[in-house]
């Protein structure tokens, strides 16, 4: 088993250290985690912050040095107990944040960049402080128009291996809009989901909406129309913030995805891809 989406103590949202992640780690079996801290970048936001030695602190490319540094000892440390560990980011994608992006991951020897979209018009929608500052201003519509052309954004960069929590936009906004924010078109996820293939990035099956609205992120009408348009590259992950979340649903996810047709998942050394069968 493997979990590709980790946050630790180093998120200013989680909790927990890396070395406590590996040891639960080792407890539930997993064989290979992806440690993907936050790295938020909107210089329009106050939330691009590290916390390094318990102080947060302004994100910068030595603190993320200083974390990278952190998790390649215990990727020593643990190889020899059967635990692969892999070094990763999760950024919060916004348009324009590629030039900030390459200064600051320029020299860290990154395996796994994954990449979502925490917020729209600089506020944040997968927040239960900020989401409604945006859901009161925007109908459904324009919430998923609003996301899925950053979506698009995200995948035509180039810059990431795969997306994260394709409809985290749901999170708050089944609560706020009700089944309205189900009502997507499908011609066009159908046409993102070949932009994925065309720029060879992958597909996270987030395991964190198990434990918020009993599904998936992406959720099974997502999930068919990815199958249909040909998808192959994904990834699993739990989107833990809390040691207790490491690997949960990770089983299930697998199941989830062997259920549409899938055959592999996928994980990353230096940003490179190998294939792990599931069948």
């Amino acid at each position: 088993m493997i979990d590709y989406h980790i946050h630790t103590h180093h998120s200013i949202d989680a909790e927990g250290s890396p070395d406590e992640y590996c040891k639960q780690a080792l407890k539930l079996g997993l064989k290979e985690i992806c440690f993907t801290n936050h790295c938020e970048l909107d210089p329009l936001r106050d939330d691009n912050l590290i916390r390094i030695n318990g102080e947060i602190k302004p994100l910068s490319q030595s603190l993320l040095f200083q974390l990278q540094n952190e998790v390649f000892k215990l990727k020593e440390q643990y190889a020899k107990k059967g635990l692969n560990i892999k070094f990763g980011l999760e950024v919060g994608f916004f348009s324009g944040i590629e030039k900030r992006l390459k200064e600051i991951a320029d020299g860290l020897e990154i395996d796994y960049l994954l990449a979502g979209i925490h917020c729209l018009e600089h506020i944040c929608i997968d927040s239960s402080k900020e989401c409604n500052r945006y859901f009161q201003n925007h109908t459904a519509e324009k919430l998923l128009e609003d996301y899925f052309n950053n979506i698009q954004l995200l995948i035509r960069s180039g810059l990431f291996d795969a997306v994260a929590h394709f409809d985290v936009y749901k999170k708050y906004g089944l609560n706020f809009y009700g089944e309205k924010v189900r009502l997507f078109n499908q011609e066009w996820v159908y046409q993102i989901f070949k932009l994925m293939i065309q720029n060879e990035v992958g597909l996270e099956i987030n395991t964190a909406g198990l434990r918020r609205h009993n599904e998936f992120h992406p959720s099974a009408e997502f999930m068919k129309l990815a199958k249909d348009a040909g998808i192959k590259i994904i990834t699993i992950g739990s989107d833990a913030h809390r040691i207790e979340d490491l690997g949960k649903g990770v089983k299930e996810a697998i199941e989830y995805a062997r259920s549409y047709g899938f055959e592999r998942a996928y994980m990353f050394f230096k940003r490179h891809k190998f294939p792990l069968d599931i069948r």
